[in-house]
């Protein structure tokens, strides 16, 4: 994306909308700190396939992070399972300010 990280996280709730069209099964939240100011705090998505296939994976899940660098520095959430044939699946996703039980 060219623009500021403004502009852009500003992009994100339209982006999803369309992604919605490919995908209807698509799940997402995007939260941000009021109605009016409408400044990003945290975002999660799940795409469908993976939310449909979730009962066929083993029961232990794994909750990765990697830290995002930048001006808006955050942490992006993986949540991570193994497949049938022994693969990972990665099925879950979030961008959030840092890893805490609210997030």
């Amino acid at each position: 994306m060219r623009g500021s990280f403004e502009h852009a996280y500003q992009l994100l709730t339209s982006y999803f909308a369309k992604l919605r069209l490919v995908n209807p099964d698509l799940v997402f939240n995007i939260q941000t700190t009021s109605y009016k100011d409408k400044r990003f705090t945290r975002c999660f998505w799940c795409f469908g396939p993976p939310k449909k296939t979730y009962k066929l994976l083993r029961p232990i899940v794994v909750i990765d992070r990697n830290f995002l660098k930048g001006i808006y520095c955050g942490t992006l959430l993986t949540a991570i399972a193994i497949g049938p044939g022994n693969h990972i699946f990665l099925f879950a996703f979030s961008v959030t300010d840092s890893e805490t039980i609210e997030s």
